[in-house]
Parts: C-alpha cells; sequence; structure tokens
C-alpha cells in the first residue's frame, strides 16, 4: 500500500549515488523556491545555480581532473560539476519523496 505524497519537511535529508559519488541533499519547497528566486532578479547568475548551491549540502568521491586530489564541496566547485550530474542533483531534490 502507498505511504501517499509527503510534504517536505526542512530537516529532511537523503543521499544520492551518481558515477561512484555520493551526494547529500535536501528537497526544496515552493517558499524556498520562491526566495531563491527573488534573490536572483536582477543579478548575474541563474536560478539552477541557487537552487543547487541550496540542495547539495556535502559529497563524497568528487575529485579533480588534474592529479585526482579531494574536492571541497564549496559553491564554486558545485557550480563546476559536469551538467548530467547537476541535472540529477536538481531532479532528485524535487522529487516527490527523498530515499535513501
Amino acid at each position: 500500500m502507498s505511504q501517499g505524497v509527503q510534504i517536505i519537511d526542512p530537516e529532511e535529508r537523503f543521499s544520492l549515488e551518481v558515477e561512484g559519488s555520493s551526494f547529500s541533499l535536501r528537497r526544496i519547497d515552493s517558499a524556498t523556491m520562491v526566495a531563491l528566486e527573488r534573490r536572483c532578479r536582477g543579478q548575474e547568475g541563474s536560478l539552477n545555480d541557487e537552487v543547487l548551491d541550496y540542495v547539495l549540502l556535502e559529497w563524497e568521491e568528487v575529485t579533480s581532473p588534474m592529479g585526482g586530489a579531494a574536492v571541497p564541496c564549496t559553491r564554486e566547485n558545485k557550480l563546476r560539476l559536469p551538467a548530467a550530474v547537476k541535472l540529477n542533483i536538481l531532479s532528485a531534490a524535487q522529487g516527490l519523496r527523498a530515499t535513501g
């Protein structure tokens, strides 16, 4: 039997595995999305960048192509992730229910 749709709790955290890397995420609710949209008005950068920075909390096994050193989970580095990975993260954070 289905548990139905769950509301988004700001304390909810979940993991997403992509290509051997692990990402710690939180979901995003409509009030937070509106606040991020307001912040983006008239500024350089995109709403997707703001959302990615908000939902992506930490990662493991994200490395530099130059020597393979671990890369810290900073806003600048989040924006340097491959587009396919960013889309996967954004999709998971806006899903119906966090898993994992």
